[in-house]
């Protein structure tokens, strides 16, 4: 444990957070535990390995953070609260809306929420199809989402279907951010039809990790 508990620490230095308030990383700690535990009877992760979450989602989440717009945040299919909930921990003056339609997800976000005390974290359980956000929100976050629809599709398809959705939903035209894997690079060459059908103009940050040889990138999506 005291391991695993030094490499959260070496993480949380690497992102300049290892003097952010204690109050934070107490959180940050503290959700760990909740998720593990409800992870050995729900199943919650992909993964049983500390080790592996805090190097990859958590690494991930965190890095996140530098990129965001101050304010408020959607997170949408965020499943144990990656990125979301992680991120309000360190952004506890914004309102964080974590969305899922899962019911194991959505059972586990109001146990951390009721054990943690997070007083920044909404929860709404719907599917992403059917949401109706009427609130004003500064970004949406996207990390991993899919669904039978989206998983068959192109990337750029993809976006278009994923764009077209959070327009039809989210009020007003809050900025996407998409944390994926190399593809993001490829919209360096949009085709013209795809610059025309998503009415987006898109940006793309990389995410350096010291931890895995392939990186991660942070896509942008801005109405245009």
């Amino acid at each position: 444990m005291s391991e695993k508990k030094n490499e959260l620490e070496d993480i949380l230095k690497s992102l300049d957070l290892v003097n952010c308030d204690k109050k934070s990383t107490k959180l940050l700690r503290g959700y760990m535990d909740l998720l593990f535990r409800w992870h050995e009877k729900n199943n919650i992760l992909s993964t049983r390995d500390r080790g592996y979450f805090i190097q990859r989602d958590l690494f991930d989440s965190l890095s996140m953070m530098e990129h965001l717009p101050i304010g408020d945040l959607l997170d949408i299919g965020t499943g144990a609260g990656i990125p979301g909930m992680l991120i309000s921990f360190f952004r506890p003056d914004a309102n964080i809306t974590l969305l899922d339609r899962r019911e194991n997800a959505i059972r586990f976000l109001e146990h951390a929420k009721l054990k943690l005390s997070l007083n920044n974290v909404s929860i709404i359980k719907s599917d992403v199809k059917k949401m109706n956000i009427q609130k004003t929100t500064d970004a949406v976050l996207i990390k991993n989402f899919s669904n039978k629809i989206i998983s068959k599709l192109s990337f750029e398809d993809k976006l278009i279907y994923i764009i077209k959705m959070i327009r039809e939903h989210v009020l007003g035209t809050p900025p996407i951010y998409m944390l994926t894997g190399s593809i993001a690079l490829s919209m360096d060459n949009q085709s013209e039809e795809f610059r025309r059908n998503s009415k987006s103009k898109f940006s793309v940050k990389k995410i350096d990790t010291p931890y895995f040889d392939t990186n991660r990138y942070m896509l942008v999506i801005e109405h245009d």
